[in-house]
C-alpha cells in the first residue's frame, strides 16, 4: 500500500469501509481534508440534475451527512419537491472517490437546529442572513452585501440519510470498488468490479 492509498486488495470489506468512513469523519473534524468540500446533486423542477459544492458539517455512524445552507436557496426548494440527492467526495491525493445516494430532509427548527446554529452556524452568519435571497438578479456584486445579523432567519440544516454508498480506490489499473446498501435495520456490503 502506498502512503496515499486508503484501501488495498488485502483488506477485508469491513476494514475497507471503516477506512473510507474514517476519511469522512476526519473531514468533519478538520478543515483541510479534501472530503470537507463535497458535491451535492439535486433534481430541479424540470427534471434536470443540479450540482453545487457544499461544506460537510457533520456525519453520524448511522450514515447521515449534514450540510448547512440558506433556506431560500434553490437546492432547498428542489429537495422539498424531490428528496432524492447524491453526494460526491473525491480526494485527489489519495485517489479515493465516495458516492452517496440518499434522501434529504430540511431542518429549520428544534433542538438540533438550535445546537448547530449556536455551535457552528453563527460563526459565519453572513452565509445565512443576507437580505437578498440566493439566485436573485442584482445590478452589481456589492448589492448583495447587506445582512440581517440578528437571529437565524435563513439558516437551515440539510440532513442526508444514505441509502446506497460506493467507494472507488484508484490505483493504476488495479482499482478497488465496493458498494454498501443501507436499509431499514439492514446493511448489505459487497465488492464490485471497477
Amino acid at each position: 500500500m502506498s502512503k496515499q492509498e486508503v484501501v488495498t486488495e488485502k483488506m477485508s470489506l469491513k476494514e475497507a469501509w471503516d477506512r473510507v468512513m474514517e476519511q469522512v469523519k476526519e473531514a468533519v473534524s478538520g478543515g483541510g481534508h479534501s472530503y470537507r468540500y463535497v458535491t451535492l446533486a439535486t433534481v430541479d423542477k424540470t427534471n434536470l440534475p443540479q450540482q453545487r459544492t457544499v461544506v460537510l458539517r457533520d456525519f453520524s455512524d448511522e450514515s447521515e451527512f449534514t450540510v448547512y445552507t440558506d433556506s431560500r436557496s434553490e437546492k432547498v426548494s428542489e429537495m422539498m419537491e424531490n428528496g432524492s440527492v447524491s453526494l460526491l467526495f473525491y480526494d485527489d491525493k489519495k485517489k479515493l472517490q465516495l458516492r452517496v445516494n440518499g434522501s434529504a430532509s430540511i431542518i429549520k427548527a428544534g433542538d438540533e437546529y438550535k445546537r448547530n446554529w449556536e455551535n457552528r452556524g453563527s460563526k459565519s452568519p453572513h452565509s445565512y442572513t443576507s437580505v437578498i435571497p440566493p439566485g436573485t438578479e442584482i445590478e452589481s456584486p456589492e448589492k448583495a452585501f447587506d445582512w440581517h445579523l440578528e437571529g437565524t432567519p435563513n439558516f437551515c440544516l440539510i440532513k442526508i440519510k444514505a441509502e446506497r454508498m460506493e467507494f472507488l480506490q484508484l490505483n493504476g489499473v488495479e482499482h478497488i470498488r465496493a458498494e454498501k446498501i443501507v436499509g431499514e435495520g439492514e446493511e448489505k456490503n459487497r465488492w464490485i468490479a471497477p
